[in-house]
């Protein structure tokens, strides 16, 4: 991708992820939220209810930690020391959740309960952005950036497939669940993608200057 282009992109996500933080935080709830969460109310379909249930178990609890950390085993095994690094980082997109989480303060939709044995009670009580959105673009984005650049024929296709699957349907079952706002999950596909970005362009300065060193990753 053109550099210009990279930059244009990366400004435009940062700015539309500020904006609609700080519109979180002065305004509360937005009119639309209201209106997709009414039009979702007693929609339960059990096959839609079983698919979104399943889903976002994915993002539940220690599931980020222990996705992470097979996929940086795998990299490990293939030697691929450098990559596991980079999806073991993919776990900072939960700090980053957090941060904002505790600066927007934005609460839940109505009927929201937080497990008591919830271990991170103290982030998860509030709404905006969503972590496990946030998680699935980075952690899921950047296992599909991998395959593209690693991974060839039918195998690299799969990967790729199930990847931005479990992407795209990650934010409708966070509205879905009644867990999140449809703002909640439109943030957090905002910076998401803006912190992927960042990663990926971080993984590629740095194997350039090892390839440059002469001690190409393998």
């Amino acid at each position: 991708m053109n550099r210009n282009l990279e930059a244009i992109l990366i400004v435009l996500l940062l700015v539309s992820s500020i904006a609609l933080s700080v519109a979180a935080y002065i305004f509360g709830v937005f009119r639309f939220d209201l209106e997709i969460a009414f039009r979702m109310f007693g929609n339960d379909n059990p096959v839609v209810i079983a698919i979104m249930t399943v889903v976002s178990f994915l993002g539940d609890g220690w599931m980020p930690v222990i996705l992470v950390l097979l996929a940086a085993g795998v990299c490990a095994v293939l030697k691929k020391w450098l990559e596991a690094v980079f999806v073991v980082a993919t776990l900072s997109s939960g700090i980053l959740a957090g941060v904002l989480k505790a600066l927007v303060g934005r609460p839940r939709p109505p009927g929201f309960l937080l497990a008591p044995s919830d271990i991170f009670q103290s982030f998860n009580q509030y709404a905006y952005p969503s972590g496990h959105v946030l998680f699935f673009v980075v952690f899921f984005g950047f296992l599909s950036f991998l395959a593209w650049m690693h991974v060839t024929g039918r195998m690299r296709g799969i990967i790729i497939a199930g990847c931005s699957c479990l992407i795209v349907l990650i934010g409708p079952s966070r509205i879905y669940l009644g867990e999140h706002w449809a703002s909640d999950v439109i943030g957090s596909y905002l910076i998401g993608t803006f912190w992927l970005i960042i990663l990926i362009l971080l993984y590629l300065m740095i194997r350039h200057r090892i390839e440059s060193a002469g001690q190409p990753p393998r």
